[in-house]
């Protein structure tokens, strides 16, 4: 049975003179008839100081400065009741319902509503709407003819609903997945910008296509993401697919009903690795726990949440027994390589003080949603070799074929490249930053490492046919002429994106303090990142190579033996089968 919670409630009234205001409700509960409103709040830079009859000044974009008219449209609100966090989030010390007791709420809150109300602000082509429309009409539309006018439209006109910063907040994703409807409200219709803009060249329209395809494929990772959160499979059709992003984008309407969903979490839902994949973003850092840990079942906010900064609240999450029994953590950047700790210490995860968004502060470890109960703690470390002796790595244009064939060699770049972020350079999305020299290379080095990890499932006839190329568009011609400095650093920037699973801003920290080796072992070599200071002062005979229950996610740990217990300084790839065979044929 659905649990009865209290909350706030308002809706928009009207004085005698017909002037707006605001009417709070008394003694509101989830069980009232209600509308959810989800909306972005603005940018710091953007948000201006508004009074509103009833709730006194709050903090509005310029797209809701009329908020109280807006609220009040018939195909807003009207005169229901509705749940809106400006107006219905209470964080004075008199507050009738704790602070604590309000976010654990939100999830219930817009899975209770009659509907969850998007607020779209940004500009939205009104032509290219029309256009959209005779496809929906249409039944039988072709969604790959579709998908391609729709970016050819975007390379001069790219005013598309899912360029809306909707997409791209935290708390707006958790909303979407609550709401089982959602009703898209456009409050910037436009004329089309393109008849206004000037020609571009090829390699403009290729970058420009690519960045309305990068947000559009942010607002299918969300469908896709809405549909586990359901219960539904991805995967089950892809007309299925298409018609919830028509639903969703065009229709203005999304009713996960209609397509047999059941009220979220789905039991197979990791709420956690989904959220890290959105790569989100939101105002203030505690939020990458607060705004994601309320939908599992059991979790607490601690009563003084608010004044906690990230760190202390993601440990505080994962200590809390409920979700220490549901999901297991990962280190993919050990604390141990980052600075110098504690034996006990080293092994756990670094995370960041103040996370820019969710890939950032999940960037460290992966988070197992485990299958049954959790069995008793396995934290013990069996070692594979001992004594080990460390290679430096050649990154020059010279060698740069053999560093890829090496990869390929020792690592098992299917699980790497399934474990890449999508944020990061590893995924060979992000055109827009090909016109420049670090672009360029992340492209030409994606190019080079992804198709040994895709031909494991494709016959060399259909690999050929991805888009691995840009013949006519970008031409990698321009590597030759960019000096071996950059080359060899963005290399490195790009591998550890690749071995740790993070984005370029993570990969940079890590190479502030920790250095690529190669590892020679009886089993095979290996691909490390290790501690710089400590690899410089310590002796080969010092290092031992361990396994965990979680190397094939994490990859092996380098430890330094000292007089006291090992203290872990790195980890390497996460080793090729062949690697793993070896083990087994001297155990056997």
């Amino acid at each position: 049975m659905k649990e009865t919670v209290n909350i706030y409630l308002v809706r928009v009234s009207e004085h005698q003179d017909k002037t707006l205001y605001l009417e709070r409700k008394a003694d509101a509960t989830t069980n009232d008839d209600y509308i959810a409103i989800s909306h972005v709040w603005g940018t710091p830079e953007t948000i201006q100081p508004t009074e509103v009859d009833g709730a006194g000044v709050v903090q509005l974009s310029p797209g809701k400065k009329d908020i109280l008219s807006i609220l009040r449209r018939d195909d807003v609100c009207g005169e229901s009741w509705f749940w809106m966090d400006l107006f219905c989030i209470d964080q004075t010390e008199s507050a009738s319902i704790s602070i604590s007791n309000q976010l654990m709420a939100i999830p219930s809150i817009y899975k209770s509503s009659r509907c969850a109300k998007v607020l779209i602000e940004i500009p939205v082509c009104k032509t290219w709407q029309s256009l959209a429309s005779r496809v929906i009409s249409n039944p039988g539309a072709d969604l790959d003819v579709f998908a391609v006018e729709e970016l050819a439209h975007g390379r001069k006109c790219p005013q598309f609903l899912f360029c809306d910063p909707w997409f791209e907040r935290l708390w707006t994703r958790q909303e979407g997945l609550y709401g089982h409807i959602l009703d898209m409200v456009i409050l910037n219709p436009v004329t089309c910008r393109r008849l206004q803009i000037s020609a571009h060249s090829g390699t403009q329209r290729w970058a420009v296509e690519g960045s309305v395809l990068a947000k559009r494929t942010v607002a299918e990772f969300f469908l896709s993401d809405k549909l586990v959160y359901h219960g539904l499979s991805p995967s089950r059709s892809e007309e299925v697919q298409f018609q919830a992003y028509l639903d969703l984008v065009y229709r203005h309407r999304l009713d996960f009903t209609k397509y047999g969903g059941l009220a979220g979490p789905a039991p197979n839902y990791s709420p956690l690795s989904e959220a890290w994949k959105s790569g989100r973003i939101t105002t203030k850092p505690r939020d990458y726990v607060l705004a994601v840990f309320p939908d599992i079942d059991g979790y607490k906010v601690p009563p003084n949440a608010r004044k906690m900064q990230f760190p202390e609240l993601l440990a505080d999450a994962l200590g809390q027994a409920s979700i220490r029994e549901r999901f297991e953590v990962a280190p993919k950047v050990p604390k141990g390589m980052m600075s110098v700790t504690t034996s006990k210490q080293s092994a756990t995860s670094w995370v960041f003080q103040e996370p820019l968004n969710i890939g950032e502060a999940y960037d460290p470890f992966t988070v197992l949603l485990l299958a049954g109960p959790r069995a008793a703690p396995d934290n013990e470390f069996f070692a594979v070799a001992k004594g080990i002796a460390l290679e430096e790595i050649d990154f020059s244009k010279s060698n740069f074929s053999r560093v890829v064939d090496m990869w390929v060699k020792v690592a098992d770049n299917l699980r790497h490249m399934v474990g890449v972020s999508p944020s990061g350079p590893c995924t060979g999305t992000m055109r827009g930053n090909a016109l420049s020299e670090k672009g360029l290379l992340h492209q030409y080095f994606f190019r080079r490492f992804a198709p040994s990890a895709v031909a494991l499932y494709l016959p060399k006839s259909k690999l050929d046919t991805l888009e691995f190329r840009t013949t006519g568009v970008v031409s990698f011609d321009r590597v030759r002429d960019i000096s071996e400095e950059v080359f060899s650093r963005e290399l490195r920037r790009f591998l550890i994106c690749l071995l740790c699973g993070t984005s370029l801003r993570t990969a940079d920290i890590i190479f502030d303090t920790a250095d690529f080796r190669i590892i020679s072992t009886f089993h095979g070599k290996l691909l490390a990142l290790i501690h710089r200071d400590t690899m410089a002062k310590a002796r080969p005979e010092d290092f031992v190579l361990l396994r965990t229950s979680l190397s094939l996610k994490q990859g092996f740990l380098i430890a330094h033996k000292t007089s006291a217990d090992p203290i872990i300084i790195g980890r390497t790839v996460i080793p090729a089968p062949e690697f793993w065979d070896s083990m087994k044929a001297v155990q056997v």
